[in-house]
């Protein structure tokens, strides 16, 4: 598949389940997904697109999934733990790192 902003719109509201009318290119996508879905979401589209995210800070813009399973377990309820803010990725920024990074 060609890397055009349609398409990448296209293949993360399939993966979202959203409505391709309902999400678009200012959207943040860090606000529909995180953790091991989100490292998902990244192997598909590197895949389908034919683009690398081997420089790609993820923990830049998602939590890990031991963060977020940190943050919900049992004990932490006790006692709060704030997890670490993460820069907004819209996917009009995924949409140009991925112009810049596709495979030879």
């Amino acid at each position: 598949m060609d890397l055009t902003i349609n398409n990448l719109l296209e293949v993360i509201s399939k993966d979202l389940d959203l409505d391709a009318n309902d999400i678009d290119s200012k959207a943040f996508i860090s606000e529909y997904i995180d953790g091991y879905p989100a490292e998902d979401l990244l192997a598909k589209i590197s895949k389908e697109f034919n683009c690398s995210f081997d420089q790609f800070d993820f923990y830049k813009y998602f939590h890990s999934e031991i963060e977020i399973t940190r943050s919900i377990s049992i004990l932490n309820l006790l006692r709060l733990r704030k997890i670490r803010k993460v820069e907004k990725l819209s996917i009009e920024k995924l949409y140009e790192y991925m112009k810049n990074n596709i495979k030879p």
